[in-house]
């Protein structure tokens, strides 16, 4: 395995650049990063497929996610020791400059480039485009990824891992009754905690599984959908 010992000292330099008065708040530019490199904590390079994609927006707020993973929004938070605070995840910012972003936790070290490509743009049903009834759940079969959460009142950022929806599978009909499965985002990719029973002449998705839960469809066409529970609404998309 290759080592970059350049690249450790640089982390091993203390960052007083970016940190300047230790009694002043830290604040990051309007930015989008990608993850371009991932090492070990001793500095050997790892391959990796969950790329980490990270944007720093107003008002102290970001967005995070892994590849094809779901999309953690909210408030972050930059102590004195450059510890930046998402709530679900912390790093140590290693080297902050206008090309290069460098993080690091007690799993390892990952360098960021500005990202540059589309990753960043929402998906959005456009004003002029009609949702179409959903009347057979042959309509939703596929592995669809959340890559946006919306609810009625802002929750600060705080986000329930464990009922949180992460990804849907529709199989369809089955001989078992189970025409699908519903993942939260701590459920491991063989574990789902809930099953999808049937779709409505409603348009109601009820499921059942740690609890019954019922999920209003309120669109699935174009590689998009968009259901509903109580308030809050999920968007998801088949990734490629």
């Amino acid at each position: 395995m290759r080592k970059i010992p350049v690249l450790l000292l640089l982390l091993l330099m203390p960052v007083i650049a970016f940190c300047g008065n230790k009694h002043k708040d830290v604040k990051l530019p309007v930015s989008r990063w990608r993850e371009v490199q991932r090492m070990k904590p001793d500095s050997t390079i790892v391959t990796f497929m969950d790329t980490l994609y990270i944007q720093f927006k107003k008002k102290d707020s970001f967005s995070y996610h892994n590849k094809n993973g779901f999309i953690y929004r909210g408030g972050y938070t930059i102590d004195e020791d450059s510890i930046l605070d998402f709530g679900t995840a912390n790093y140590k910012i290693a080297i902050k400059r206008p090309t290069v972003l460098v993080l690091t936790n007690n799993t390892g070290i990952y360098v960021l480039a500005p990202d540059l490509s589309d990753t960043g743009k929402l998906i959005v049903i456009e004003k002029e485009e009609k949702a179409l009834p959903v009347t057979n759940i042959d309509q939703m079969i596929g592995h669809w990824t959340v890559y946006k959460r919306q609810a009625k009142e802002q929750d600060g950022g705080t986000i329930d891992n464990a009922t949180t929806i992460r990804a849907i599978f529709i199989t369809g009909e089955s001989t078992d009754g189970k025409q699908g499965f519903i993942y939260s985002g701590s459920d491991p990719g063989n574990s789902p905690s809930w099953y999808v029973k049937s779709l409505g002449t409603d348009q109601a998705l009820s499921c059942d599984g740690k609890n019954p839960r019922s999920f209003k469809v309120l669109k699935c066409q174009k590689g998009e959908m968009i259901l509903e529970e109580e308030g809050v609404k999920y968007y998801l998309k088949q990734f490629k």
